[in-house]
């Protein structure tokens, strides 16, 4: 096998594609050429300060985040705490949803992204498709600088300065996948699930916040801008899925099918490591038996979040016509 995915089978493959490949050729062609008038980057900063005044100012009698998007909201230990103690666990959450969503764009997207570039992915390996890889760089550039600012204004207005945050899940067991195979198409397919699936989920994930009307409003607006960019984000990554899965070969289809559901698991994990650190950094008392507890009933909450966009594309792509699909999607609690 070639150390990169075989493009020559994959050119082969793609001589007379199915009319749902050429409807998706067309949908990236548009959008490749759309991303002047979609993206975000640097509409803030086209405010005037006047403008952008009331939306920036930190108001520190504000929430930073959800009491509902906390792991152990109905647990006693954190609802009997001082509410200042309370506040503090919301900010942590705030800072470990940001950090989270530049693990997602540095270390999930933007190694694809540069795949794509550099044409290592069959089925998308044309002009248009380095185009809209090149524009979502600059997306996801963007993200990370303004979720950094966001973190750091927290950080400094709430005392947690020296916070400190371990790996998260997806990026941890994307990793830990990645290893387990030598071969290198193999590790670009589980990036490649890795980063569709995280594309999927990540608008349903941001729009939690984004137009919730109680929590700090540099908070919401940070969210609003990066889920606008995030919903083009969506539908690129349908689209390139299903261009480069019919230029796969039938051994290579079968290994992506074992693998875009397990991504949906690491996605949903509700980081209870990652708590636990932080609840003992600031303190908290008994955080560990408090994990422990929560553990117990919620390890992986696939109710947390709607995975039936992955459905709809295997089911698209065929992945589920096929016995090893429909048994991957099973046993990941994805599909009966």
């Amino acid at each position: 096998m070639s150390t990169v995915i075989d493009l020559a089978t994959a050119e082969r493959n793609s001589l007379t594609p199915p009319s749902d490949i050429l409807h998706s050729r067309i949908l990236l062609e548009k959008m490749a050429h759309n991303w002047y008038k979609r993206a975000q980057v640097g509409k803030v900063r086209q405010k005037t300060e006047s403008e952008l005044l009331p939306e920036m100012a930190f108001d520190p009698n504000r929430d930073d985040f959800l009491v509902d998007l906390l792991p152990f909201k109905n647990h006693p230990m954190f609802s009997k705490a001082p509410e200042s103690l309370q506040k503090k666990v919301l900010s942590c959450g705030w800072i470990a949803y940001n950090e989270k969503t530049i693990d997602i764009e540095a270390k999930v997207i933007a190694p694809v992204c540069n795949s794509i570039i550099y044409r290592e992915i069959p089925g998308i390996n044309q002009a248009a498709d380095q185009l809209l890889a090149s524009d979502t760089l600059v997306d996801e550039a963007y993200h990370i600088q303004l979720v950094v600012n966001a973190c750091n204004i927290t950080r400094n207005n709430r005392q947690l300065e020296h916070l400190k945050l371990p790996s998260f899940t997806l990026v941890k067991q994307m990793e830990k996948e990645k290893n387990r195979h030598p071969e290198p198409w193999k590790k670009h397919l589980v990036q490649m699930a890795t980063a569709i699936v995280s594309e999927v989920f990540v608008s349903d994930y941001l729009a939690l916040l984004a137009h919730d009307k109680t929590i700090q409003p540099l908070n919401k607006l940070t969210v609003y801008t990066h889920l606008r960019d995030e919903k083009a984000h969506h539908s690129i990554f349908l689209q390139l899925a299903k261009c480069m899965y019919a230029s796969l070969s039938a051994e290579q289809q079968e290994f992506f099918a074992q693998m875009l559901p397990k991504p949906v698991r690491w996605f949903a994990d509700v980081e209870l490591e990652v708590w636990g650190e932080m609840l003992r950094q600031i303190q908290f008392p008994n955080a560990d038996q408090m994990i422990r507890d929560t553990a117990e009933d919620s390890e992986v909450n696939l109710l947390r979040i709607d995975y039936s966009d992955v459905i709809k594309l295997a089911r698209e792509l065929g992945v589920l016509d096929s016995a090893i699909g429909a048994d991957s999607f099973a046993r990941a609690g994805l599909f009966s």
